[in-house]
């Protein structure tokens, strides 16, 4: 696994000769802290005061941390939650333009309490920063993409208050994401194709110990009937868990709560009508592993080795590694 400590660095991919340029965004995470506790209003908040600005809630995951205790026999939070939340009105049309938007879609919505403290933080990634780890560089998409975030702050300032600060960006990986294609010869019935791949995919997942931690239709959403996504056949977003993972990393020995932003990961998954391809992407373990400036060596090594069998999975589903890029304009 190689270094890269600077984020001022130029990552580069190759894609038909193109080559991406990190932003100069310095943050990472936005960040409110709260010296009382507020989960009950922050749990109305999340489903109730988001849909407000577009944004809905999927597959809630409340006190992570008593399944860690129970798990492992030791925590040392007092609460960590995951809020998987999407803004649909801006999301979904511009999944037409990149659909690695959906690397982040939904994203998380984080709260986590230390016992050491007992003060209670909620934070999410900033939208530069997914922007940067997806390589996605279109100035209309970062433009759009990036504004509809601030409804967002300034209802989380208006509803729950908080002291805003923010973490900043400690690095960068030197491969960010994993892309993926699986073709598939013509189905007479594609509905069954796509429900014999799901239960592959999800048993591949699972017998690695993976938990499939929720699963979102973007196309077929439930909370709009139109369909803005006419050119795909189907588009899902799956949130992807290793617990033993996740209590390494967020709970444990020099625990890293903070880093609970990035869960669960979500995994992309797309086809397109006149194409027998199945498209696959997520960023990696790594990507944030590293922006988070995590050093500790067994956190990496653990990192390093689940980002390797993420990757067999795919391969074992008959998935063809791809360069990272927009995946409608290559060839």
């Amino acid at each position: 696994m190689k270094f890269i400590i600077n984020i001022l660095l130029i990552s580069i991919f190759t894609l038909s000769g193109y080559a991406f340029t990190s932003s100069d965004n310095k943050n990472l995470v936005v960040v409110y802290t709260f010296d009382e506790e507020n989960d009950e209003r922050f749990n109305e908040f999340t489903k109730k005061d988001l849909k407000e600005i577009g944004y809905f809630l999927s597959d809630p995951h409340h006190r992570v941390n008593d399944t860690y205790e129970k798990k492992f026999g030791k925590t040392d939070l007092s609460l960590i939650s995951f809020s998987s939340i999407m803004n649909e009105s801006v999301v979904r049309p511009m999944l037409n333009k990149d659909p690695r938007l959906a690397g982040f879609s939904p994203f998380n919505l984080l709260s986590y309490r230390k016992k050491s403290d007992m003060k209670t933080v909620i934070a999410h990634l900033t939208p530069e920063l997914m922007l940067d780890i997806l390589e996605i560089d279109d100035k209309a998409i970062r433009d759009e993409y990036i504004a509809s975030f601030k409804p967002l702050d300034d209802l989380i300032k208006e509803k729950l208050g908080g002291k805003k600060s923010y973490l900043p960006v400690k690095g960068r990986a030197e491969d960010t994401m994993i892309n993926f294609e699986i073709p598939f010869d013509e189905q007479e019935d594609i509905d069954d194709f796509f429900d014999e791949f799901q239960e592959k995919f999800e048993y591949a997942f699972e017998i690695k110990g993976f938990v499939i931690a929720g699963f979102y239709d973007i196309k077929e959403s439930f909370n709009n009937e139109e369909d803005v996504m006419p050119e795909f056949l189907s588009f899902w977003s799956y949130s992807l868990c290793h617990i033993p993972y996740s209590y390494a990393i967020f709970d444990g020995e020099n625990a890293i709560p903070e880093a609970g932003i990035f869960a669960p990961c979500s995994m992309y998954i797309y086809v397109k009508k006149g194409e027998n391809k199945i498209v696959m992407g997520m960023p990696t373990l790594s990507s944030w592993v590293f922006a988070l400036g995590i050093t500790q060596k067994d956190k990496l090594e653990y990192t390093k080795k689940l980002d390797d069998e993420i990757v067999k999975i795919i391969k074992s589903l008959g998935g063809k590694s791809m360069p990272n890029g927009n995946p409608l304009l290559s060839k």
